[in-house]
C-alpha cells in the first residue's frame, strides 16, 4: 500500500462531509465552519453536564441512594452516546462504502482498491473516535471522578425475581414469605440487635390475616405518614356526600373574610388540595394563616402536579375549621367511628403510647417523637389490623352504612393525571396498568405502604419502623405481596452486597470503564448501523439504491424512537417490575450498563447477565460489520462500474396537482418531485421531523402538559380535544416545515436553475409556486394524519376547528420561513456555513415553550364553539398578514438568485471630478427575471 495514496485519501474521506460541488465559489471555508458548529454543539452538550457531574459529586447522598442515582446517569449517558453516534452513522451513511464517483474518479489512477478501502475505514474511524471524544471531553473528565467519590460498598435489593406457580391465598402468605425474608431476618434490616419490626396486613377473598417481624407485635402502632392524607380526603368525600362543602368550593370560602381577599385569577379549589394539584409548596415557614395571607389563594388556570404535605395538611384544617371541632375529632366522627378503627388516631391514649414502635433513622439511631405539624397530612398511628379495616372497606363499600360508600365511590374516582403511568383520585394513586389504588407513607423513623385491588379482591399494609433512606423494604415488599397475591413472579426480598473500588487504583478503573464502555457502546451502534448497510450492498446495485434509502430512514426513527421511547427510571424502585426486565435484556444501553459495572468493580448481580449481553453484541456487530465490508471489497467495485446507477421509468399518471399556470405548476412539480426523489434531502427532512417526533415524545411525558381528566375515568380522555393529539400536530407541522424550507435551500440540480431563468419567471410567480410546494410537503401530510385521527376521536367541531387553526398555523409558518426566498428549490449554489446547524436543538427549547403555551390555550378555545370562531379569526387575519408582509416587491434587487453572493468589501462611491465624468465599470447584473 502507498502511504502518500492513503493519506491524501485519507484526508479526502475524513473532510469531504459536504459536496464540494454545489457548494458557491464564495464559500470559502464554509464547510469547514459547518463541520465546527457540530463539533461546538457536542461541546456545548459536554461542558453542561459535566458542570452537572461538578454538582453530583460534591452532594452527600446515602449510601443507596448515591447507588441509585450512579445507575441514572451512567444510563443517561451511555444512552444519548449511542443517540449521538447512531445519528451520526445515519448522515454519514453515503461516505462509508465507496460511490460511484470515488470509483470513476480513482479507476484511472494506479490506486490499489485495498487502498481505497483502508482509507475509508481509517476516515470512519477516525470520525467515530472525534465524535465521542467531543461529547465527553468535558463529562469524561468530571463524570467517572463524581461516580468514584459518591460510590460506597451498599447492599441493595437483589432485583431478581422468584416464581409464583399459583396465587398465593391469604392464608398461607405467612408461610411464603417465612422463606422470603429469611436473609433480611437473619443479615439484614430485621436481623436481631437491630430494634427493626415489621407488621404486615394481607385481605383475599374474604380472607384477612395480619402478622409481624422482628421486634414489632402484630397490635404495634405505627406512624403511617402520608397514608393519612387518604383518610383526609376520605374526610372530604364524606363532607361532600353530606352536602357541607363542594369539591370545587374556593379554599376562600372557608377561611375568615378578613384573612384572605379575592384573586383576579382562578383559585384553588378543595379539589385541587385532594388531587396535589395546588401547586403549594411541601412545607412552609410558619403559620399556615400567615402564610395563605401573604400568598394568597390564587392559582394558575392548567395546573401541574406537585405533591405537597403542606397542601394536604391545610386541606384537612380547612375541613375541621368547617366542622367546628379539631381535625382528630373530626377524623373520629367521620371514619374510625363508623369503621371501627379503635387504633386508628392522632391523640394516643397511655395504653396506646406503650404499644407506639420506636422509630429508627439510616443509621439505626433512634428517632425521637416530633411534632407532625398540621394533622392532615401525616398526624395518623395506626396498627396492621386496622389498617387491614380501612383497606377492606375500600374494597367492599357495598357492606358499609351511612354515607360511607357513597364517598368512598367519589374518593376512588381518577381525575387528574400523577407522575407518569399513574392518575390521581381523592388522595389515592391509581395505577391503570395494575388496576390498584394505593399510597405511601414515609416519617422520620418510618415508612409504610398499601394498597387494594378491587379487581382481585385483594389488599395489603406494611408498616416498618425505619426511615426510607435505609433499604425502601417497605416499598419492595409491598410490591412482592401484590404480586404473590396475583400469582405473578415476585421480586425477590434478597439484598446483596454491591462492592465499589476505592484509592487511587480505585478512581482510574471509574476511568478506564467509563471511557472503555463509552467506546464500545458507540463501536456496537455504529457497527449496528454499517452492518446492515453494508449486508444490503450484496444486492444488485439498482435494488440496493432502492433499499439503502429505506434502510436509512429506518435507521434513524430507530435510534430516535428508541432513545426516547425506552423505559428509563428513577431509582431502584422503578426496577421492581418484571416487565421492565424483560424490556432490558433487549435494549444496548442497559447491556453497558452492566458492563460498565463490571468494569468498574462494582458489579451488581442484577446486571450481571446483560454485560455478558453487551460483549456478545459488540462481538456480532464488529464481526458482521468487518464481514459486510469484506464482501463489499470483492463485489461492490464490480457492481459500481457494471451496473448503472439509473434505469429508464416507464411512464406513470400524473399524481400532483396544478401550482397556477404552467411557469408555477413546472416550479411547484420541480421541488416535490426533487425532494420524493433525492434520498439526500429526504434524509435531511427526516433529521427535522425527528427533532419534532423526539420532542412531541417528551412533551406527552412531561407533567407540565399531561391532559387534565376531570371527572372522567383516566386513561379515558381521548374522545375529547387532548393534550397528545394537539401537542404532536402542531409540533410536527412546525418542524416540517421548517425541515422543508431548510431541504428547499440545499443544491441537487443547478442547470435547472438556467432553465427556469430563461422562462423569465417573476419573482412573484416563484414565491406562489415555491409555498404551494412547501405546504403540501409538509402541511399536507400532518393535516391529513392530524385530521384521520381528530375526526375518528374527537367531536367534529372540535376536529374541524382544530384542522383549520393548523391549516392558518400553516401558512404563517411558510410565509415567514419563506421570507427574502428569492430562489428555486433545489437550484442555487449553498453556502453551507449559514445553516446555523447547531441552532436546531437550542430553537427547539423555544419551540417547545411556545407549544405548550399553544396546546394549553388550544385546548381551552376548542370546548366552546365561540372561542373557536374567535380564534380562527385571528389566526386568518395573522395568516392574511404574513402573507402579504413577505410579498417581494418589484424591483430589480427582488429578482431570483443563483449564488448566495457576499456583500462586497469594496463599494464604488461613484464620486467625479470637475468637469469630468467618471468612467463606468461594468456590474454585474442580476439573473434575468
Amino acid at each position: 500500500m502507498n502511504k502518500q495514496q492513503f493519506g491524501v485519501l485519507y484526508r479526502q474521506f475524513l473532510f469531504r462531509m459536504v459536496d464540494l460541488e454545489v457548494l458557491s465559489s464564495h464559500a470559502q471555508g464554509d464547510a469547514n465552519k459547518l463541520l465546527g458548529r457540530f463539533a461546538a454543539l457536542l461541546v456545548f452538550f459536554s461542558v453542561w453536564l459535566a458542570l452537572a457531574a461538578l454538582l453530583f459529586g460534591g452532594s452527600r447522598l446515602t449510601p443507596i441512594a448515591a447507588f441509585a442515582a450512579i445507575l441514572v446517569t451512567e444510563h443517561f449517558l451511555i444512552a444519548t452516546t449511542m443517540l449521538v453516534v447512531g445519528l451520526f452513522a445515519v448522515l454519514s451513511w453515503d461516505a462509508t462504502f465507496p460511490n460511484r464517483r470515488d470509483v470513476m474518479v480513482l479507476a484511472p489512477l494506479p490506486v490499489r482498491p485495498q487502498t481505497m478501502f483502508l482509507a475509508k475505514v481509517a476516515a470512519v474511524g477516525t470520525a467515530l473516535a472525534l465524535t465521542v471524544l467531543l461529547l465527553h471531553g468535558a463529562m469524561g473528565l468530571i463524570w467517572p471522578g463524581a461516580f468514584a467519590r459518591q460510590a460506597e460498598p451498599v447492599t441493595v435489593p437483589a432485583l431478581t425475581f422468584d416464581p409464583t406457580p399459583t396465587p398465593v391465598p391469604a392464608g398461607n402468605l405467612k408461610t411464603v414469605l417465612d422463606g422470603d425474608l429469611r436473609e433480611i431476618l437473619t443479615h439484614g434490616a430485621l436481623a436481631p440487635g437491630t430494634g427493626a419490626g415489621l407488621a404486615v396486613g394481607v385481605f383475599k377473598h374474604g380472607e384477612a390475616r395480619v402478622f409481624s417481624y422482628g421486634a414489632a407485635k402484630p397490635d404495634a402502632l405505627f406512624e403511617i405518614g402520608s397514608i393519612t392524607k387518604t383518610f383526609t380526603a376520605l374526610m372530604l368525600a364524606q363532607m361532600v356526600v353530606q352536602r357541607q362543602v363542594a369539591l370545587e368550593e374556593p379554599i376562600r370560602l372557608l377561611l375568615p373574610p378578613d384573612i384572605i381577599v379575592q384573586p383576579k385569577s382562578v383559585e384553588i379549589t378543595l379539589a385541587d388540595l385532594a388531587t396535589q394539584h395546588a401547586e403549594l409548596p411541601s412545607t412552609v415557614a410558619g403559620e399556615w394563616r400567615e402564610y395563605l395571607a401573604r400568598r394568597g389563594v390564587g392559582r394558575m388556570a392548567h395546573t401541574r402536579f406537585l405533591y405537597s404535605n403542606f397542601g394536604f395538611g391545610l386541606l384537612g384544617e380547612l375541613l375541621a375549621e368547617h366542622a367546628g371541632i379539631p381535625y382528630a375529632e373530626l377524623l373520629k366522627q367521620q371514619i374510625t367511628d363508623p369503621l371501627g378503627l379503635n387504633d386508628t388516631m392522632v391523640s394516643l391514649s397511655p395504653e396506646q403510647h406503650s404499644r407506639v414502635m420506636q422509630g429508627y433513622d439510616g443509621a439505626q439511631h433512634p428517632v425521637p417523637e416530633d411534632a407532625v405539624g398540621l394533622a392532615g397530612s401525616g398526624a395518623i398511628r395506626s396498627t396492621a389490623g386496622d389498617m387491614l379495616k380501612y383497606l377492606e372497606a375500600n374494597l367492599h363499600p357495598e357492606k358499609l352504612g351511612g354515607t360511607l360508600p357513597q364517598a368512598l365511590a367519589l374518593a376512588h374516582r381518577p381525575r387528574v393525571e400523577g407522575p407518569p403511568g399513574t392518575a390521581i383520585a381523592l388522595a389515592w394513586w391509581y395505577t391503570p396498568s395494575k388496576k390498584t389504588w394505593g399510597h405511601g407513607g414515609a416519617m422520620r423513623g418510618f415508612t409504610s405502604n398499601a394498597y387494594f385491588h378491587p379487581e382481585g379482591d385483594d389488599a395489603a399494609v406494611v408498616l416498618f419502623n425505619h426511615g426510607p433512606e435505609v433499604t425502601g423494604l417497605a416499598d419492595t415488599l409491598i410490591e412482592h405481596i401484590r404480586q404473590r397475591l396475583a400469582g405473578e413472579p415476585a421480586i425477590s426480598l434478597n439484598a446483596v452486597d454491591v462492592p465499589a473500588a476505592s484509592g487511587i487504583r480505585g478512581v482510574l478503573r471509574w476511568y478506564g470503564a467509563y471511557w472503555f464502555t463509552m467506546l464500545a457502546a458507540s463501536g456496537f451502534m455504529y457497527c449496528c448501523i454499517l452492518g446492515v448497510q453494508g449486508l444490503a450492498a450484496q444486492l444488485p446495485r439498482q435494488l440496493f439504491l432502492k433499499v439503502s434509502g429505506v434502510l436509512q430512514m429506518a435507521a434513524f426513527c430507530l435510534v430516535v424512537c428508541g432513545y426516547f421511547l425506552q423505559p428509563g427510571f428513577g431509582g431502584l424502585d422503578d426496577l421492581s417490575g418484571p416487565q421492565i426486565w424483560r424490556l432490558m435484556r433487549w435494549l444496548p444501553s442497559y447491556w453497558f450498563l452492566g458492563l460498565f459495572h463490571e468494569l468498574n468493580g462494582s458489579t451488581y448481580p442484577a446486571l450481571a447477565p446483560l454485560a455478558q449481553r453487551a460483549w456478545a453484541g459488540l462481538a456480532i456487530a464488529v464481526g458482521g460489520t468487518g464481514l459486510a465490508y469484506t464482501l463489499s471489497y470483492i463485489r461492490t467495485l464490480r457492481k459500481i462500474v457494471e451496473e448503472p446507477d439509473i434505469m429508464p421509468g416507464s411512464r406513470s399518471f400524473g399524481w400532483l396537482p396544478p401550482f397556477g399556470n404552467r411557469v408555477q405548476t413546472a416550479i411547484g412539480q420541480f421541488a416535490v418531485r426533487t425532494l420524493v426523489r433525492s434520498r439526500q434531502h429526504r434524509l435531511i427532512t427526516a433529521f427535522y421531523l425527528g427533532v419534532g417526533l423526539a420532542l412531541t415524545i417528551f412533551l406527552n411525558k412531561a407533567q407540565e402538559v399531561t391532559p387534565q381528566v376531570a371527572d372522567a375515568l383516566a386513561g379515558k380522555p381521548w374522545r375529547e380535544a387532548n393534550t397528545p393529539v394537539l401537542g404532536a400536530s402542531i409540533v410536527m407541522l412546525i418542524f416540517g416545515v421548517i425541515g422543508t424550507r431548510v431541504v428547499f435551500a440545499m443544491p441537487l440540480d443547478l442547470r435547472a436553475n438556467w432553465v427556469f431563468r430563461i422562462t423569465g419567471v417573476r419573482p412573484v410567480l416563484t414565491l406562489d409556486a415555491v409555498r404551494r410546494a412547501l405546504l403540501l410537503l409538509s402541511a399536507a401530510p400532518v393535516l391529513l394524519v392530524s385530521g384521520v385521527l381528530c375526526l375518528w376521536l374527537w367531536p367534529w367541531w372540535q376536529a374541524a376547528g382544530h384542522l383549520v387553526a393548523l391549516g392558518f398555523l400553516g401558512t404563517i409558518l411558510a410565509s415567514i420561513c419563506l421570507r427574502g426566498f428569492r430562489k428555486i428549490p433545489f437550484t442555487c449554489s449553498y453556502l453551507p456555513g449559514k445553516s446555523h446547524v447547531h441552532m436546531v436543538f437550542l430553537g427547539a427549547i423555544g419551540v417547545m415553550w411556545f407549544v405548550i403555551l399553544g396546546v394549553k390555550y388550544e385546548r381551552e378555545v376548542l370546548q366552546e364553539p365561540g372561542s373557536i370562531l374567535t380564534m380562527l379569526l385571528v389566526l386568518g387575519l395573522l395568516a392574511a398578514a404574513a402573507r402579504w408582509s413577505t410579498a417581494p416587491a418589484r424591483s430589480p434587487e427582488e429578482d431570483l438568485r443563483f449564488e448566495e453572493l457576499q456583500t462586497p468589501a469594496i463599494q464604488q462611491l461613484g464620486l467625479q471630478r470637475d468637469g469630468v465624468m467618471p468612467i463606468s465599470l461594468p456590474r454585474e447584473h442580476p439573473p434575468i427575471s
